[in-house]
């Protein structure tokens, strides 16, 4: 299997563009910001890490191990059954800018900048960085108007889980919601221990994947649950940001 960085390095932008185009519908407006984000990936540190990036739903369907920022995820394999690198790619691209066009390292760097300024207690450092800070960006209204239809997007499956009468579709919900925080946990949030917060998120999937495999559980999956709820109470109110 070849890795998420393997792909963007074997494709030429405009042909990864034509697909998330004709998959996603993304205006032309927002080209620029994808060829940013594109070279940016490419030039991440290399960073290997465990599991694979599932793409074998649609290229609609949110990735499954499409778990975290780019950084975390550039070098992690990808399982597909599609023969087109460019396709792979856009799909790839397209959902790891789920939350943002900014990688975890541009995040951190800038969270570094602005806690030197607060420890400097320098006024006119910080009212700099304050009026920077809100000054319109480029793309601004392309950017927000793509994030808010990954967002529709990333959710509009769940919705098939609201109907009544199994209880396993209240615990998918959940795992739905961890699955969208993880990403933006392990890279993009500010406190320390966001990596093992993620993989506190990763554990409770992982469990729930377990105890809902079939809708009369056995011991061994409720035990999954109690092992779930159990985690889920010593450590939810301290996933915030």
């Amino acid at each position: 299997m070849k890795t998420f960085r393997e792909y963007l390095n074997d494709c030429r932008f405009e042909d990864i563009w034509h697909s998330i185009v004709e998959n996603f519908s993304e205006s032309e407006g927002i080209r620029p910001v994808y060829a940013e984000y594109f070279e940016k990936l490419k030039e991440l540190p290399h960073k290997p890490v465990k599991g694979n990036i599932d793409l074998s739903g649609e290229p609609t369907e949110y990735p499954d191990g499409m778990n975290g920022a780019p950084d975390w995820l550039i070098d992690k394999k990808v399982k597909t059954s599609e023969k087109e690198s460019s396709k792979v790619a856009a799909t790839l691209l397209y959902w790891a800018s789920l939350h943002t066009y900014h990688t975890s390292q541009e995040h951190d760097a800038d969270l570094f900048r602005y806690l030197e300024i607060i420890d400097s207690q320098d006024g006119k450092a910080l009212c700099d960085y304050m009026t920077e800070s809100m000054r319109p960006k480029p793309y601004r209204a392309e950017i927000e108007e793509s994030l808010e239809r990954k967002e529709k997007l990333f959710w509009k499956d769940t919705q098939a889980c609201l109907s009544s009468g199994d209880w396993r579709y209240t615990i998918y919900i959940l795992k739905r919601k961890l699955q969208y925080d993880m990403g933006f946990m392990r890279g993009f949030a500010d406190h320390a221990g966001r990596e093992r917060d993620a993989d506190r998120m990763q554990l409770c999937c992982r469990l729930i994947d377990g105890a809902t495999a079939h809708i009369y559980p056995d011991e061994r999956r409720r035990r999954m649950l109690h092992v779930l709820f159990k985690v889920l109470d010593q450590y939810i109110t301290d996933w915030g940001d």
